[in-house]
């Protein structure tokens, strides 16, 4: 009997040393996972049917080619696939609507169809944003509404690419074992790509994706998966102190209020950040961490109160989603944006953006490669560079570890270390 997934021989784009073997049984729940820029990504858009591999035969799905289009679109019709940005997903700006959106393009009876819709906003808390923008979802209730809109559909497969990365450690424990259950009933061949200990565990087996092919792993013994903990209120904290001379150069937050529908979630905060210190907003998922730095950064409008910042203060701010903030294709023309918009010549700005790649530790072999090619660790990584080239007085990153193997997470620690040090603010969200 053929296997129901079998890969053979892969070699993988940009991954030059990489062959991919590996066996895959109808019903299985494989977890992959692998440092920054190991391709994980990639693969994962192979088994989707998204992307081509670069040679025939390389990958058999029930029979499937991938490397055949018409192949390629009758796999999309039985794997879906969550992107780890799933802003990337959105169709349409309701909640509701887009969840259901794929399954009305497949034909579904709409009695069908509004009784899965509620069945898995039930299941995932999304119930009450059914009517809801998309754009006013929290980063962990995008995650879930996108997951919502592939499970919707029934998929024989289901591939996701670090599906509950914006969520706490507790969420993240009860919604993998929400898909992992209902998938054991369905039969269901269900590939989880992710870094996060708490999700890997739950798998049937576990692989990690080196720079020359899969192998199987213990996940206990691997120091760079994400065992972190969670907070479920509204936390901030000023782990790194620098002076407190009230004349230094601060945001200050007065009586500020916020919401979103008349739902408030920021009301009337108090808080001044300095310049020289490092400060930790963290919390679960909809108690307003991204609202409350987008109102420091200037981003978002208070309801209420008002936000003061220091004459001449410059601000970066990097996105919970990288791809938010890009404005150029190529990674150093990106770096390179903030110093030439500042007025300096091109030689000086690309001296100062290559400056900061380096600063950031990002390979030199990577400044010229389209943005879109880089894995989420390295778009974000990018990003931050990005804003420091601007040199702001204070860096504000939203969930800058997310989607960080342990060896990046230090080198950003240090880089903030460092930024303080010379006299910088940086303020970060973490779930």
């Amino acid at each position: 009997m053929l296997p129901y997934i079998r890969i053979s021989q892969l070699h993988m784009e940009g991954i030059s040393d990489a062959e991919i073997n590996l066996i895959v049984n109808k019903g299985d729940i494989i977890g992959i996972t692998g440092r920054n820029g190991c391709g994980k990504t990639t693969l994962a858009r192979y088994l989707s049917g998204q992307a081509r591999p670069d040679k025939m035969g390389c990958i058999l799905i029930n029979g499937l080619d991938t490397f055949s289009q018409l192949d390629r679109e009758k796999l999309r019709s039985i794997c879906g696939m969550t992107l780890q940005s799933p802003n990337e997903a959105i169709v349409l700006d309701n909640v509701g609507r887009d969840i259901v959106f794929g399954t009305e393009n497949q034909g579904i009876p709409s009695e069908k169809v509004m009784k899965r819709a509620k069945f898995y906003m039930k299941k995932y808390a999304l119930q009450k944003k059914r009517n809801s923008p998309c754009s006013t979802l929290s980063a962990s209730e995008k995650q879930r509404s996108a997951l919502s809109a592939i499970l919707i559909m029934h998929p024989e497969i289901l591939v996701m690419d670090e599906p509950f990365s914006m969520h706490s450690k507790d969420d993240i424990s009860r919604y993998t074992n929400i898909v992992v259950k209902s998938a054991r009933k369905r039969n269901q061949t269900v590939f989880i790509f992710s870094k996060n200990y708490d999700v890997l565990k739950q798998t049937d087996i576990q692989y990690e994706l080196t720079e020359t092919g899969l192998r199987e792993v213990d996940i206990d013994g691997f120091d760079y998966l994400n065992q972190g903990t969670s907070n479920q209120g509204l936390v901030i904290e000023r782990y790194i102190k620098g002076n407190d001379d009230k004349h230094a150069k601060g945001i200050s937050l007065h009586n500020v209020s916020f919401g979103y529908d008349d739902n408030l979630i920021i009301d009337r905060v108090n808080k001044r950040f300095i310049t020289g210190s490092a400060y930790r907003i963290s919390g679960g998922h909809g108690t307003g961490k991204t609202a409350y730095l987008k109102l420091a950064a200037g981003l978002l409008k208070p309801y209420e109160g008002e936000v003061f910042r220091s004459e001449d203060t410059k601000v970066g701010y990097v996105y919970q989603y990288p791809e938010e903030g890009f404005v150029d294709n190529i990674v150093l023309d990106d770096v390179m944006f903030g110093p030439s918009n500042a007025g300096n010549s091109r030689r000086t700005a690309r001296g100062m953006a290559e400056s900061v790649l380096e600063f950031v530790g990002i390979d030199k072999s990577m400044w010229n490669r389209n943005i879109k090619t880089l894995s989420f660790g390295e778009k974000k990584k990018v990003a931050i560079a990005g804003a420091i080239a601007l040199n702001p007085d204070f860096l504000l990153m939203d969930e800058p570890y997310a989607g960080l193997d342990q060896d990046s997470r230090r080198q950003i620690e240090s880089i903030i270390e460092g930024l303080c040090s010379e006299g910088k603010c940086v303020i970060t969200v973490e779930a």
